[in-house]
């Protein structure tokens, strides 16, 4: 459940995979970015214009990773955002999360209706296996309400739990990149483009052994 990271043993063959340390120009592991920053310029319909995606790693006590995304023009009813997850750098996504907008539910409501879930393999489509997956107090990855016309969306979620993998062990912050899409209608916005990837992100941040985190 998420929570409090999880500790569980894995080969270390797959520690390795999870880690996704980057090689200095000496050959030794360097710590991964706790941010990354993806700026995406304008290559699609303003409708579906993304302009920045950033990826958060979690608090190392608190197993909660985050995806901001900036939207210029505004999230409108019929949009489609949808996060895919790599954890073990090969091109295929281990799994996707997708938050699908309505109008409001009254006339003249401000707050656009969410339709959220997570789904594990699949690919790039949206196919794949429905699985739970929460922020690190059991709340949907897309807690907050959404206004027509609000410029970005923040998703929390525990996403080794949601991917159903053990997370990292002991110090080991692990690894783990995104692609985004918007889309509506006949028209989409891919960040970065082309069903790129952003570059890997730290799954926790550093660890403080005097703290009791470890």
């Amino acid at each position: 459940m998420p929570g409090l990271r999880h500790v569980a043993l894995v080969p270390a063959v797959c520690v390795l995979l999870l880690a996704g340390a980057l090689p200095t120009a000496h050959g030794a592991e360097r710590a991964l970015p706790e941010t990354v920053v993806v700026h995406d310029g304008r290559t699609s319909a303003p409708v579906v214009d993304i302009s920045q995606v950033r990826l958060d790693a979690s608090w190392y006590w608190d197993s909660e990773q985050s995806v901001r995304v900036k939207v210029p023009h505004g999230l409108q009813p019929g949009h489609r955002l949808t996060v895919w997850f790599d954890l073990n750098g090969d091109s295929t996504p281990d799994g996707h999360f997708q938050l699908d907008l309505r109008k409001p539910k009254h006339p003249g409501g401000t707050s656009l209706q969410k339709a959220q879930e997570f789904r594990r393999g699949g690919g790039w489509g949206h196919a794949g296996t429905r699985a739970s997956c929460s922020d690190s107090e059991g709340g949907p990855p897309v807690f907050d309400h959404i206004r027509r016309g609000q410029r970005s969306v923040g998703i929390f979620l525990d996403l080794w739990w949601c991917l159903g993998v053990p997370s990292p062990v002991g110090t080991d912050s692990g690894s783990w990149r995104a692609a985004v899409s918007l889309a509506k209608g006949k028209n989409e916005d891919m960040a970065p483009n082309h069903h790129g990837w952003s570059k890997p992100v730290a799954g926790w941040g550093p660890c403080d052994p005097s703290g009791g985190q470890c």
